[in-house]
């Protein structure tokens, strides 16, 4: 049987090859956990952002599903959870759909909702099912709830809601009646003019409509709040179109029942 002729040079060559490997492979571990820990670096939101998030959401859930009250406190903390609609870190829930936003971006409150632990587990387990669109969409309704709770006046008689929507309602006569859309006739012109007066102009306007409508619904007519109904699906379809690139066709038109609503006593 043949022997090892350096039995110690064999030994050790054999315990710093593995010394080697065991080198490399802690190297590797290091650098996996360093990419690791920069690609779930935040930015930390700061008091203001929390206390802008806060009055946003009224202390409820902003899952227009949910509006659970998240004023309910554990050991003297509140159940409320910051939820990133894109995600703080780069491979996170519906990192694909913001890949090149910032971390302070990350970090805006813009891209915050304030949801119930339930609701923020149900998002990011299935971001396919609630993308950033929804989400979205989600904190814009919170927004506009709170703006007619607390930020739009109620009017005691007609004559008052109507003087307060007509420079609206004027202001979007005027935008269709110089760029909007004709029967048989396209002109691009005309059409390039009306996408960027419909968003700088008209959905603003109608958003305010909207709002001061509801906030004083009270005063409507049956007729009048069927034709607000029709509205405020015109108005959401609009939103669709321009800001959202959705053509689905069949959208509902402007119901022309608008431009006299509120008109003389009931």
């Amino acid at each position: 049987m043949c022997s090892n002729p350096m039995p110690g040079v064999l030994a050790s060559g054999t315990m710093a090859s593995r010394a080697f490997q065991r080198s490399g492979f802690v190297r590797r571990f290091l650098e996996v956990a360093r990419v690791a820990a920069k690609s779930t670096n935040r930015v930390k939101l700061s008091q203001s952002a929390k206390d802008i998030l806060w009055s946003e959401s009224g202390g409820h859930c902003q899952n227009p599903g949910c509006r659970v009250d998240l004023h309910a406190f554990v050991d003297q903390v509140h159940v409320a959870e910051l939820a990133h609609i894109i995600p703080a870190s780069t491979k996170g829930p519906r990192a694909t759909e913001g890949p090149d936003l910032t971390e302070s971006e990350r970090a805006d409150p813009t891209n915050i909702l304030v949801l119930c632990p339930t609701c923020h587990t149900m998002i990011d387990k299935g971001p396919s099912q609630y993308p950033a669109r929804i989400l979205r969409r989600w904190k814009e309704r919170s927004q506009r709830a709170r703006a007619i709770a607390f930020g739009t006046p109620q009017f005691t008689s007609r004559a008052e809601a109507r003087a307060a929507i007509e420079p609206l309602l004027g202001a979007n006569r005027a935008v269709f009646q110089l760029y909007g859309p004709l029967d048989d006739i396209f002109d691009d012109t005309r059409a390039d003019q009306w996408s960027r007066h419909v968003v700088d102009t008209v959905i603003p306007n109608n958003r305010a409509l909207l709002d001061l409508l509801q906030s004083n619904r009270d005063l409507l007519t049956v007729t009048e709040k069927a034709t607000l109904d029709i509205f405020a699906i015109h108005t959401q379809q609009l939103e669709e179109r321009h800001l959202e690139g959705n053509w689905t066709p069949g959208s509902t038109r402007f119901p022309e029942g608008i431009d006299s609503i509120m008109k003389g006593d009931t």
